[in-house]
């Protein structure tokens, strides 16, 4: 009688060890999800810009964590600061005004930077887009 009680114990315990499993997995990808949705809408890739380096330490590029994204475009500066200005401006004024549940929890655990400087060499522009989520 004693060994059936301890192995209905053992059972027990694995069972509520396996739904704290799932639960944390789910909870986990699910962030990631969502961080994603945010930061890809936040830091778009400006349009025929060449992608130099990409670079993030956790599961997915503009997920949770943190993501670097450095790009060249033939673009002056200020064309490209420009374009940076109207989309990530504008999404986020649209998510201000009537964004979902999943953007307004996106806008609180993201943050988003960019910077456009002219190249080195004098030739061209180059783009770094930050992401970081969850972190």
């Amino acid at each position: 009688m004693r060994f059936l009680q301890k192995r209905q114990g053992c059972l027990g315990c694995l069972g509520v060890l396996i739904i704290m499993l799932l639960c944390g997995t789910v909870t986990t990808f699910t962030l990631d999800r969502v961080c994603y949705s945010g930061l890809s809408q936040r830091l778009p890739i400006y349009p025929n810009a060449e992608v130099e380096m990409r670079s993030h330490n956790l599961f997915t590029e503009f997920g949770m964590g943190n993501t670097i994204v450095i790009m060249h475009s033939d673009d002056e500066p200020n064309v490209v600061r420009s374009w940076y200005g109207q989309q990530t401006g504008g999404y986020l004024r649209q998510t201000m005004e009537s964004g979902g549940f999943v953007d307004r929890i996106a806008q609180r655990l993201a943050r988003g930077d960019w910077d456009v400087t002219r190249e080195e060499d004098g030739d061209g522009t180059q783009i770094i887009l930050f992401g970081t989520c969850v972190n």
